[in-house]
């Protein structure tokens, strides 16, 4: 099987039975997402038992984004870090040329 070809899959978090068609090769990445929610979700399920099924939910999907924005941030502030290393080192090695 190719690595673009699609699967069909089926993964389970707070009860809920969500089917996916994803990439061969993204087959494993899937599961570890799908682990990831489901254990958070079984934590907190046990933290907090007065909260119905959709606040855990709720709570669950929260963090996920709240940890994908952090990752995104940190992504904008490397690129911006990166961009400026090399505009440095064009200007240095530029400057080294014209020697």
């Amino acid at each position: 099987m190719n690595e673009t070809d699609k699967v069909e899959m089926t993964i389970h978090i707070g009860g809920e039975h969500i089917r996916l068609s994803v990439a061969f090769d993204r087959q494993n990445a899937v599961r570890d997402a799908e682990k990831a929610a489901h254990d958070l979700y079984q934590d907190w399920r046990a933290k907090f038992p007065n909260r119905s099924d959709k606040e855990v939910l709720a709570m669950v999907a929260y963090q996920f984004a709240s940890y994908y924005t952090g990752l995104l941030e940190r992504f904008e502030k490397a690129s911006a870090t990166a961009a400026d290393i090399d505009a440095k080192l064009s200007k240095i090695i530029s400057t080294e040329k014209g020697r």
